[in-house]
C-alpha cells in the first residue's frame, strides 16, 4: 500500500516533466534530441510556446531549391536533385525573436541509395548499396532566430515500412524577413545524426534554396543596359506576345544550349565564366526559369554550364552555375540577362552568397533561318570586365540544342546555294508511264531514313528531314490533311514551262553508327525537288571544324552534291511504299584533301517496321543459332564415336583443321550473344526486349562449351596418337607442309583485305569517326575469320594430298554436316523471307534486309564449301591425290592398330 501511494504522488510530477521537457516541445515529438544537435545554433527557450500567436515564415510557406553531396546516400549521383521545404506551422515563443517551426522536407532525385553493412569490418568493400525511393520526405521541428536568420530543425524520415527511417538535422542560414532580390539565398545542410557504422548514416547534403515570393527585380538599370549596345550587327528577332510572355519563355528558354567558342579558346581561362574542368571547356549551358512576371516581362533564372546533357539544370553545382535576371528588350526583340556568381563556397554554408554580376547574355528568336544558321534560339555570352581583369572571358555564341520550330510562328528561310544547285542539277525528263506518281512535297514521304552502304554492308544509319520548302520552314510534325494556301509554298514558275512542278527545298541530313558510336556526318543541303520526275538534287555543306567553335568561311565545305531518286512505288500488295536511292559525293578532285569516296544511300525507314516482323526475324535467327550450335555438337560427337570404332584412322585427321575449329568455337564463348545475330542494328531495341533471349543465350553458351570440350578431346587424341608412335613422323612432316601452304595463303589474304580497306579509308575523309574505324576493323576481322572457318576442310585436303592417304578419317556426318552448319547462317535471310511469305506477311524490299555477309561472298562461299566437302569425299574413297588425276601410286597408309580410349 505504501508503494502504491508513493506512485500516485509521483505520477503528476512525472507528467509535468514530460510536458515541459525541451525535447518534446510540440505535438510532434521527434525522437532526435534538439538540444544535442541544435542547442548551440538556436538555443531552445525554457518555456512553453504561444500557439495563439501564429507567424508567417519569411518569403512564403513553400521554398524550392537544389542540393548536392550526400556520398553514400546516392553514391553514383546524377539526375534532378530538387529539395522542397514546406512550412506547416510557425508559432511565437515567450523569448522574443525565437519562433517554433514545424516543416516537411521533400528530397527528389533520379536515384537514391543507402548503404547496408555486411558484418565484415575488415573488408574494404564492407558497404553494400540498396536502392531507396526517388522521393524521400522528412518531418522536422525546430526553432528559428529572427535576428540571426538561422533555422535549426531535427526529425526523421516518414516511415514506409521498408527500412529503418533516416534521422536528420537541418540547418539553414539567411532565413530573414528582407527584400527578396537576386542576392537573397537560403543555404544550409542536411546531416545524418547516426554514427558512421549505422545503416541509416549518410554523408552531409548541401542545400541551396531560392525564395520566390514577392521577388523584386533589381538588375535592369540604365548602366547595365549600356552593355548591350556593343553586341555588333545582330538581326532583330521575332517579337513575343506580352500577354503570354511567361508561358512562352517557360516552354522555349528552359533546356540545353550548345556553346561555340572563338578559335583560340583551348581552356576555360579567359574563355568561360566558370571552370568546370581546368583542361576542358564547358560545351553546354542549361537554363531554368525560377520566377517570371508577365506584367514586367522579367524573369529570374539559373544558368548552368557543363558537358553532359541533362534536363534543365540537371545536376546543380554552384561552382559552375550562375543565378541571373532577365528582361525583354522590345526594340531588339531579345532577352537580356545578367548572371551572378555564387561566392564563398570554399568556406562554410553560412558564408555562401551571391555576387560578381559581371556576366551578360542575350537571346533571341531569329526570324530568318538559313543553312548556316538554323537554330530556334541564338544568343551571346560575354563579360563586361576589361581584358586582363580577373573573371574576364571572351565572347561566345549559344544555340538551342533542341529543334523548337513548331513553337515559333513567322519564320522564313533564306537560300544561299540555289544558283549552284540549278547549274549542277539539270532537270530530268519525267517518265511517260501512266499512273506513276511521286511524293507530294509536303507529305511525310519526303522525310526518310536511310542506310549508308560500305562495301555491300550497311554500316551506318541516317535520316533526311525536310527543313524548308520554298521560303517556309517545315513543321516537325506534318499533318497529312494540311494543304498550304500561302503563295510562298507553291512551286516556283517562270516563263519557261519546263520549271512547272519544281520546289526549292532544304534538308538536314545526319548519320549515326548504331548502337553506341557516332559518325561525324552532318550535312545541310539546299536544292530542287522535281515532283514530276521524282528527283531531289541538292548542294550540301558540312562543317569541317569542331561543332563547338564559331564557324568561319574556311571551316565549311560546300563542294558536295546530294542526290535522291524516288523510284516507282511498289505494288499495292506490298504496301505502296516508295523506294529511294541516293548518294553523297564530293565535287572536289581526288587529290584534294577534302575529297571523299561516294557514299551510296538506300532507304530503310520509309518502310514501316512492324515489330511483329522484327521479332519474327529475331526468333528465326535465335532458332538458327540454337540449331546450328546443337548440330555442330552432335557432329563432333559422331566423329568421336567414329574414331572409337576406327581408331586406326585417328592419326589421319589434320591437326591444323582441328585447331582451327577449336579456336573458332571458342569465339562463341567469348562473344556477346547479340553479336551472333545478324548485324541489323535497326532492330536492336526490339531485340533487347525479347524476353526469352537471355534464356537462349545460356543455352547457346552451354552447347558451345560442350562442343568446345569435344573438339578439344579430338585435338588431344590426335596429338597423343601421333606423339606416341615414331612411325608417324611422316605425318608430322606432311602436317608441316600443310602449314607452309596455308599460312602464307591466310596471311596474304589478310594483308590484301587490310590493304583494300585501308586504301579506301584513306580516301574517305568524310567519315573520320573513331567509332566507325573500330566498327569497320571488327567487321573486317570477323569477315576474315568467317572465311577461314568456312574453309576448315582445306588443311585436311592438303594433308590427304601430301600423305596420299585413303580411308574414312572423317565420317560423312562430320565433314558434310559441319559444312552445312557453316552455310546455314547465309540461308537465314532467304529462309526468313520465305517463312513470312508462307505466313502471309507483307515484306518490304528484300534487298533492304541486312544479311550476314556481302552479296558477293554469299554466292561464292557456299560453292567453295560444297566443293571442299565433295573433294574430301572423293579423297577418302579414291585416295588423297585422286583429285589431281594421278594414279594412286606411292605408299598408302598402312593401317596400324592404335589402342586409345575415345
Amino acid at each position: 500500500p505504501e508503494i502504491m501511494a508513493l506512485s500516485f504522488l509521483l505520477m503528476p510530477l512525472f507528467l509535468f516533466t514530460i510536458i515541459v521537457s525541451p525535447n518534446t516541445f510540440s505535438s510532434y515529438a521527434s525522437p532526435v534530441s534538439y538540444t544535442d544537435h541544435c542547442g548551440s545554433m538556436v538555443p531552445i527557450p525554457n518555456s512553453t510556446l504561444n500557439e495563439s500567436k501564429f507567424k508567417v515564415f519569411p518569403h512564403g510557406q513553400r521554398q524550392d531549391g537544389y542540393y548536392l553531396g550526400g556520398g553514400t546516400v546516392y553514391p553514383w549521383g546524377g539526375g534532378q536533385k530538387h529539395v522542397t521545404l514546406q512550412i506547416k506551422n510557425v508559432f511565437e515563443t515567450d523569448v522574443a525573436g525565437i519562433l517554433k517551426v514545424g516543416a516537411r522536407l521533400e528530397m527528389r532525385s533520379a536515384t537514391w541509395y543507402y548503404r547496408v553493412h555486411d558484418g565484415n569490418f575488415s573488408d574494404t568493400n564492407m558497404w553494400n548499396y540498396k536502392k531507396l525511393p526517388s522521393f524521400i520526405t522528412f518531418l522536422l521541428e525546430g526553432f528559428l532566430s529572427e535576428s540571426s536568420g538561422k533555422l535549426c530543425m531535427v526529425g526523421t524520415e516518414t516511415d514506409d515500412g521498408m527500412r529503418q527511417p533516416l534521422e536528420v538535422v537541418l540547418r539553414l542560414y539567411n532565413v530573414v524577413n528582407s527584400r527578396n532580390t537576386i542576392s537573397t539565398l537560403v543555404t544550409g545542410s542536411l546531416e545524418s545524426v547516426s554514427s558512421e557504422h549505422e545503416v541509416s548514416y549518410f554523408e552531409s547534403l548541401s542545400l541551396f534554396i531560392f525564395p520566390k515570393m514577392d521577388y523584386e527585380y533589381s538588375l535592369d538599370t540604365k548602366e547595365i543596359r549600356k552593355d548591350y549596345a556593343d553586341e555588333g550587327e545582330v538581326e532583330a528577332g521575332l517579337p513575343v506576345n506580352p500577354v503570354r510572355f511567361c508561358s512562352k519563355l517557360f516552354s522555349m528558354i528552359n533546356g540545353n544550349y550548345d556553346l561555340q567558342y572563338q578559335r583560340d579558346c583551348k581552356s576555360a581561362k579567359n574563355c568561360s565564366p566558370v571552370e568546370v574542368d581546368a583542361n576542358q571547356l564547358p560545351y553546354i549551358v542549361s537554363l531554368k526559369v525560377l520566377v517570371c512576371s508577365n506584367v514586367k516581362q522579367r524573369l529570374k533564372l539559373l544558368i548552368g554550364f557543363g558537358n553532359i546533357y541533362f534536363g534543365s539544370i540537371g545536376s546543380f553545382n554552384p561552382n559552375s552555375t550562375l543565378v541571373g535576371e532577365g528582361w525583354w528588350d522590345e526594340e531588339k526583340n531579345q532577352l537580356c540577362i545578367v548572371g551572378c556568381h555564387f561566392l564563398g563556397i570554399g568556406e562554410s554554408m553560412a558564408s555562401v552568397h551571391v555576387g560578381d554580376c559581371s556576366t551578360r547574355m542575350s537571346m533571341r528568336f531569329p526570324k530568318i533561318w538559313s543553312m548556316n544558321d538554323a537554330s530556334s534560339i541564338v544568343g551571346q555570352i560575354w563579360s563586361n570586365k576589361a581584358v586582363g581583369d580577373s573573371g574576364y572571358f571572351k565572347r561566345m555564341i549559344l544555340r538551342s540544342h533542341q529543334d523548337k520550330r513548331d513553337r515559333i510562328a513567322g519564320i522564313k528561310y533564306e537560300y544561299s546555294q540555289l544558283d549552284k544547285a540549278r547549274k549542277m542539277c539539270p532537270r530530268q525528263e519525267p517518265l511517260k508511264n501512266k499512273g506513276i506518281r511521286y511524293p507530294d512535297v509536303y507529305s511525310s514521304d519526303m522525310r526518310f531514313g536511310m542506310g549508308v552502304e560500305y562495301y555491300d554492308k550497311i554500316v551506318a544509319w541516317g535520316s533526311s528531314i525536310t527543313f524548308g520548302i520554298n521560303d517556309q520552314i517545315q513543321k516537325l510534325y506534318i499533318d497529312e490533311n494540311f494543304v498550304p494556301k500561302s503563295s510562298h509554298t507553291q512551286p516556283f514558275i517562270s516563263a519557261n514551262s519546263s520549271y512547272v512542278g519544281l520546289y526549292n527545298v532544304s534538308y538536314q541530313i545526319s548519320f549515326s553508327l548504331e548502337p553506341d558510336a557516332k559518325l561525324d556526318i552532318n550535312v545541310s543541303a539546299e536544292g530542287i525537288y522535281d515532283a514530276e520526275s521524282g528527283s531531289l538534287c541538292m548542294v550540301g555543306c558540312r562543317n569541317l571544324g569542331s561543332s563547338n567553335l564559331i564557324p568561319s568561311t574556311d571551316s565549311v565545305d560546300c563542294e558536295i552534291i546530294v542526290k535522291f531518286q524516288f523510284q516507282q512505288p511498289m505494288e499495292k500488295n506490298c504496301g505502296g511504299y516508295i523506294k529511294i536511292k541516293g548518294s553523297i559525293e564530293s565535287m572536289r578532285k581526288d587529290s584534294d584533301p577534302l575529297h571523299f569516296i561516294p557514299l551510296n544511300l538506300s532507304t530503310v525507314a520509309d518502310y514501316p517496321i512492324d515489330p511483329k516482323h522484327i521479332i519474327a526475324k529475331v526468333d528465326v535467327e535465335i532458332i538458327m543459332i540454337l540449331v546450328s550450335t546443337t548440330l555442330e555438337c552432335v557432329f563432333v560427337g559422331l566423329q568421336l564415336y567414329h574414331m572409337k570404332k576406327n581408331s586406326d584412322m585417328l592419326p589421319l585427321m589434320s591437326f591444323i583443321m582441328l585447331l582451327i575449329l577449336t579456336l573458332g568455337n571458342m569465339t562463341s564463348l567469348v562473344l556477346n550473344f547479340h553479336s551472333l545475330l545478324a548485324q541489323n542494328h535497326a532492330k536492336i531495341n526490339i531485340l533487347l526486349e525479347n524476353q526469352w533471349l537471355g534464356l537462349n543465350e545460356i543455352g547457346v553458351r552451354l552447347i558451345a562449351m560442350a562442343t568446345f570440350l569435344l573438339q578439344l578431346r579430338l585435338l588431344k587424341l590426335t596429338w597423343s596418337t601421333r606423339k606416341g608412335d615414331r612411325n608417324k613422323n611422316g605425318l608430322w612432316i606432311a602436317e608441316k607442309k600443310v602449314l607452309y601452304v596455308i599460312f602464307p595463303l591466310y596471311a596474304a589474304g589478310f594483308l590484301i583485305a587490310l590493304l583494300v580497306f585501308r586504301n579506301n579509308a584513306l580516301h574517305d575523309h568524310f567519315v573520320h569517326s573513331s567509332g566507325l574505324s573500330k566498327y569497320l576493323s571488327w567487321m573486317k576481322l570477323k569477315f576474315y575469320s568467317d572465311l577461314v572457318l568456312d574453309g576448315f576442310l582445306l588443311p585436311q585436303i592438303l594433308l590427304n594430298i601430301f600423305w596420299n592417304s585413303k580411308g574414312n578419317a572423317l565420317c560423312f556426318s562430320f565433314f558434310f554436316g559441319i559444312s552445312m552448319v557453316r552455310l546455314l547462317p547465309r540461308a537465314c535471310d532467304d529462309l526468313f523471307v520465305a517463312l513470312l511469305l508462307v505466313l502471309g506477311y507483307v515484306i518490304a524490299e528484300p534487298q533492304q534486309q541486312v544479311a550476314y555477309y556481302s552479296r558477293a561472298s554469299d554466292k561464292i562461299t557456299p560453292l567453295v564449301v560444297l566443293m571442299f566437302a565433295i573433294i574430301i569425299y572423293l579423297q577418302q574413297r579414291f585416295g588423297g591425290r585422286s583429285i589431281l588425276f594421278l594414279r594412286n601410286k606411292g605408299k598408302e597408309y598402312e593401317k596400324v592398330s592404335v589402342v586409345t580410349q575415345v
